[in-house]
């Protein structure tokens, strides 16, 4: 038998007269629920705590309990003398989309598959920037511009030229990337951009060299495309580029934050792949994917930068910087392979979509896009801080084995010490409500076995929960 309460809320609040030890935690999880998928408007008022507790005949101790737990956790603010409201900044907020997702072995970016284990109420999976954080005001600014005009229809398949000459200029002064608005093709986020340079450069049973552990979804492209994926170890400065295979036609890495061990590929390895590229007639898809959030030292310069023979297509993406819905991306390419996948992308869908890519262009122009990443990377950078000092913690009470210096991006990387296995640690946490996600090497040696924890998506609050979990179960896994 259940209550049904609406009051001056549009929302159906059940509570079961027959199971009163869940009352308080089935209360805070519809509560809590409504509010991470929007039912519940930021500052929206609720009743008070005497009368929920009336309509839902409960103690009104249960409801002042819920409604503490909630503004403590920065879903409600409590206004002395006016009543209890819905936050209106709430970075631990979810969309359902998110909420429905769970962990699957780490490649440090992209998205994952359903969870077995329940509702993720604390999610430090990694690749998801937090979408409390995108724009709103300044996109929509930059959309209502865009159509003052109507849209011009079919145009170039390579994109838009004021956004590609936008990029060039961007990737100029941000990344040190060398090129003019003719070497780029703009993309469906990073993802198409594998795939187009697959197309244009990979035919069935050729050998395309990635990084091990890395980036599954990029492999899986070349890998549907017919090619021979072969994985080659990481180490501490990034792919051995010994163990890839001379035959390799393409070499796909990620150098500036390797997926998802967060090394920075070294000066001496850059050379010595550009030097195999050259030798062999490969070419490196350089990925380039979060290194506008850099929280330590200067970056080393980009592969394509230091590239003078045409060997390097540099992709970058706006994914975690805006938002993956937008998909949005980019590939620098060298001049003639820069023809190839213009023809490539016409094939497959004639051009990308003219309003996004022209209101991004005006994102780019106007400097928003460079505040944006001011401010968002103030906060990434608490929170990255906050991760790797626990982490640092686990490693000194001798529960990891190594936590990995991740100078830039969304995410940590830590090894986990032998006889521990990454999988079921996420299980334990995953039926805890907790998100991660294991990373587990195959077909290289040394064999790695890991945990990602990813910070984009989580508030400081939720990771300094989410990490005391983690802590709980590597103890009960030593034990």
């Amino acid at each position: 038998m259940f209550r049904y309460f609406a009051g001056p809320m549009t929302l159906a609040l059940f509570v079961d007269p027959a199971d009163r030890r869940r009352t308080s935690a089935s209360l805070y999880d519809q509560l809590r629920e409504a509010i991470a998928a929007d039912r519940l408007a930021p500052g929206a008022r609720l009743p008070t705590s005497r009368e929920l507790a009336a309509e839902l005949a409960v103690a009104r101790s249960t409801v002042t309990t819920v409604y503490a737990r909630l503004r403590a956790e920065g879903f409600l603010d409590a206004r002395t003398g006016d009543g209890t409201f819905v936050a209106r900044h709430r970075h631990e907020r979810r969309s359902p989309a998110a909420a429905a997702l769970a962990p699957t072995p780490a490649s440090g970016r992209g998205p994952s598959v359903r969870s077995r284990g329940g509702a993720v109420r604390i999610d430090l999976r990694t690749g998801r920037p937090d979408p409390t954080l995108f724009p709103l005001l300044d996109w929509r600014r930059c959309v209502v511009d865009a159509l003052q005009a109507p849209p011009p229809g079919y145009g170039d398949a390579a994109g838009l030229p004021v956004l590609r000459a936008a990029l060039a200029a961007w990737v100029a002064r941000s990344r040190g990337v060398v090129a003019d608005a003719e070497q780029i093709v703009v993309t469906a986020g990073a993802q198409q951009a594998f795939d187009l340079c697959a197309a244009a450069m990979v035919a069935r049973h050729d050998t395309v060299a990635v990084e091990e552990p890395g980036y599954g979804p990029a492999h899986e492209v070349f890998a549907h495309r017919g090619a021979r994926v072969v994985p080659v170890p990481v180490d501490e400065q990034g792919i051995v580029v010994e163990q890839v295979p001379r035959r390799s036609r393409l070499i796909y890495v990620t150098p500036s934050h390797q997926a998802p061990t967060g090394v920075t590929m070294s000066a001496e390895r850059r050379r010595a792949l550009l030097a195999l590229a050259r030798s062999t007639g490969a070419i490196i898809v350089e990925d380039d994917y979060d290194t506008e959030f850099r929280y330590v030292d200067r970056p080393l310069e980009p592969m394509q930068r230091l590239d003078r023979h045409g060997s390097v297509a540099y992709v970058g993406s706006f994914s975690k910087t805006l938002s993956p819905s937008l998909r949005l991306g980019f590939v620098v390419a060298p001049p003639t392979l820069a023809v190839r996948l213009r023809e490539v992308r016409r094939l497959a869908d004639l051009q990308p979509p003219h309003l996004t890519q022209a209101a991004l262009a005006a994102l780019l122009t106007s400097g928003r896009f460079d505040r944006h990443l001011r401010r968002t990377r103030k906060v990434y950078r608490a929170r990255h801080d906050l991760v790797a000092a626990r982490l640092a913690a686990l490693h000194d009470e001798g529960l990891v084995a190594r936590p990995h210096a991740a100078n830039a991006g969304l995410h940590h990387m830590v090894d986990l010490p032998d006889g521990v296995d990454p999988e079921a640690i996420v299980a334990r946490l995953r039926g805890r409500g907790t998100a991660v996600e294991a990373v587990v090497t195959r077909g290289v040696s040394p064999a790695r076995r890991g945990l990602t924890i990813g910070f984009g998506l989580a508030g400081l609050a939720d990771l300094d929960a989410g990490l005391s979990q983690l802590r709980a179960e590597l103890r009960a896994a030593r034990r």
